[in-house]
C-alpha cells in the first residue's frame, strides 16, 4: 500500500467517524463537547456541518 492510499483510506475513516458522531449526538440530542487551545467548548450538533 502507498502512502498516498493509506492517507485516502485514514481520511475516509476519519470523515466517517465524524460523521457518525455528529448523528448520535443529534439523536440523544446532546452537545458535542470538545477542547481547542485548552478551552473546552460545548456546540449544538444540529449547528455543524455533517
Amino acid at each position: 500500500m502507498s502512502e498516498r492510499e493509506l492517507e485516502a483510506k485514514l481520511s475516509a475513516g476519519l470523515k466517517q467517524s465524524y460523521r457518525r458522531v455528529v448523528e448520535q449526538h443529534r439523536r440523544d440530542h446532546q452537545p458535542l463537547i470538545f477542547s481547542e487551545n485548552g478551552v473546552v467548548t460545548q456546540v449544538d450538533p444540529f449547528t455543524v456541518a455533517i
